[in-house]
C-alpha cells in the first residue's frame, strides 16, 4: 500500500467518475470528478456512505433488483443510463459501466466509471419530443379540413393528404414523386409560381386567392398559402402548400354581384315608371287630387313589386296580380267581382304593365262603371289559345253599372291600357262601349310575356 497515494492521485486524473463499493455495499473509494458532481468532500468516502447512496430512488431500486444480480452472474455491466443524487436532491445523469472482483461466487468489490450524459440526454429528450410532435402533426395534417402537400426544392411532391385528395382527386400513391407544378399549376401560371417561391425563400409566406387544375382537368377556385421549409441548418429545402376550396364562396359572389346589376336595373326601370306615372297623372289632375290620384298609382306600382316579390322575383302570377288591383277598392270577398283563368307567370315587365292597366281599369270601375252601383259587376277572365301560337287573351267586362260613351279625349288610363301596354307585350288591346258596360280586351304572344 506504499504507493496508495500515487494510486489515489493518478485515480482522481481520470476524465470520468470513479468509484469503488466494497463487499459490504459501503462506498470505498471515489475519484476528485464524481464528488464534484455530488458535491462531496474527499472526507466523506468510507464514511459509512452505501455505494447506492449516491443514486436516485429509481436508480436504487434498478441497481438492487438489476445490475447487482449481473455484477453476481456477468460480472459487469456497460452504458447503463441512471441518475445519480446530491445531498440537496438534484440529480446527475450518467451513463454507468460496472465490473466486479468475485471469490467463490461472492462479490469481493465492484468498481463503477461512470460518464455524464446530460447533452446526450437532453438530446433523446428532444428526439422524443419532436416524434411526439410529429405524429402529432400527422394527425393534425391528416384530420385536416385543407388540402396541404409537402414539396421539395425541385418541386417534386413528398406528402400529401387525404383533404388534397378530395380536392383534386388525385390519391396519394398517384402524386408522390410527381412534379408539383406539372400536376396542379395550370400552364399560365407557373411563371407566377416561380416568382412566388423566390419570395417564400427569402421568409415571406404567400396567401392568395388562385386556380389549380383538378385530375380531370377542370380548374377548381381555391384560396392558398405557401411557406418554406428549411432543413436543420436553416436552408430552404421546399414549401408547403395549403389550399382550400373557394368555388362556392366564388360561385356566390357571382351571384349576389348579378343579383345587385338586376336591382340596380330594376331600380331604373322603377323611377321611369314612376316618372311616367307622375307626368301622365300631372296633366290630369292639380293639388290634392293629384296627390290622391298619384299615390293610388305608385300603390298599384307596389302591389304589383309585392307580387314579383313573393314569387321570389323573377315571375308573378297574372291571378295573384289581378286580384291585388282590386285591394284599394274592395274587400277581396266582394261578389261583384269575378276573376278566372288558367295559371300564366308572368315576367317583371309585362307584369308591371297588365298590373297598372288593370289598376287603372279597376279604378274606372269603381268611380264611373260597373263597381260604382251596388248592382254592378266586373268579370275578369283569360284563356290561352294555342292556335296558331300560344296565346294570352284577356277580356274584362262590366255589367250593371251606369251607361258609358266613349272619352272625349285619352287620358293617362287610356294609355296605360292601349298603347303603353301593346309596346311592352307586342299585344293588341280593344275597348268597347256596350250598353251594358265596358269591355276592354287584350291579346299578346304568350312567350314573350313569360320568356
Amino acid at each position: 500500500m506504499s504507493d496508495s497515494s500515487e494510486c489515489l492521485t493518478d485515480f482522481d486524473q481520470w476524465p470520468c467518475g470513479l468509484a469503488v463499493m466494497d463487499a459490504s455495499g459501503q462506498l470505498e473509494k471515489t475519484n476528485a470528478f464524481l464528488r464534484q458532481w455530488l458535491g462531496m468532500d474527499a472526507a466523506e468516502q468510507g464514511a459509512d456512505v452505501r455505494f447506492v447512496d449516491i443514486l436516485s430512488r429509481a436508480g436504487r431500486i434498478y441497481f438492487e433488483t438489476h445490475l447487482r444480480p449481473l455484477l453476481l452472474v456477468n460480472g459487469h455491466f456497460s452504458e447503463v443510463s441512471l441518475e445519480l443524487e446530491r445531498p440537496d436532491g438534484t440529480r446527475v445523469a450518467v451513463f454507468m459501466n460496472g465490473r466486479a472482483t468475485l471469490s467463490k461466487g461472492r462479490m469481493v468489490s465492484a468498481h463503477f466509471s461512470m460518464f455524464r450524459n446530460e447533452q446526450r440526454q437532453a438530446f433523446e429528450h428532444e428526439l422524443v419530443a419532436k416524434r411526439r410532435e410529429s405524429e402529432a402533426f400527422k394527425v393534425l395534417v391528416g384530420s385536416s379540413p385543407y388540402a396541404i402537400m409537402s414539396v421539395s426544392m425541385d418541386r417534386t411532391i413528398r406528402a400529401w393528404n387525404p383533404a388534397a385528395e378530395q380536392l383534386f382527386g388525385y390519391a396519394e400513391a398517384e402524386v408522390i414523386g410527381q412534379k408539383f407544378d406539372e400536376i396542379l399549376v395550370p400552364p399560365g401560371d407557373r411563371k407566377s409560381l416561380g416568382e412566388d417561391l423566390q419570395r417564400i425563400t427569402s421568409g415571406e409566406t404567400v396567401r392568395s386567392e388562385t386556380e389549380r387544375l383538378h385530375k380531370n382537368g377542370h380548374r377548381v377556385q381555391v384560396e392558398r398559402s405557401i411557406a418554406a421549409i428549411h432543413d436543420v441548418t436553416q436552408e430552404y429545402s421546399g414549401f408547403v402548400a395549403t389550399y382550400s376550396d373557394i368555388s362556392a364562396r366564388k360561385a356566390s359572389e357571382a351571384h349576389i354581384q348579378i343579383l345587385l346589376q338586376e336591382v340596380n336595373h330594376r331600380s331604373k326601370n322603377l323611377i321611369a315608371v314612376v316618372q311616367v306615372i307622375a307626368r301622365q297623372t300631372a296633366r290630369m289632375y292639380e293639388g290634392s287630387e293629384f296627390f290622391s290620384a298619384f299615390s293610388k298609382r305608385l300603390a298599384s306600382l307596389t302591389s304589383n313589386q309585392d307580387t314579383l316579390l313573393n314569387s321570389r322575383g323573377n315571375h308573378a302570377d297574372l291571378e295573384t296580380l289581378a286580384r291585388s288591383q282590386f285591394a284599394h277598392l274592395v274587400t277581396p270577398e266582394d261578389p261583384r267581382i269575378t276573376v278566372s283563368g288558367p295559371t300564366v307567370q308572368m315576367n317583371e315587365a309585362t307584369s308591371q304593365a297588365i298590373g297598372m292597366a288593370l289598376f287603372e281599369l279597376a279604378t274606372n270601375a269603381a268611380k264611373y262603371g260597373g263597381l260604382s252601383k251596388d248592382t254592378g259587376a266586373v268579370t275578369l277572365s283569360w284563356v290561352v289559345a294555342q292556335e296558331p301560337d300560344p296565346k294570352l287573351e284577356i277580356s274584362w267586362v262590366e255589367s250593371g253599372g251606369p251607361s258609358v260613351s266613349a272619352p272625349e279625349r285619352m287620358g293617362f288610363g287610356s294609355q296605360v291600357t292601349g298603347p303603353i301596354l301593346q309596346g311592352i307585350t307586342s299585344g293588341e288591346t280593344k275597348r268597347e262601349f256596350h250598353p251594358d258596360g265596358f269591355r276592354w280586351f287584350f291579346s299578346a304572344p304568350l312567350a314573350k310575356m313569360t320568356e
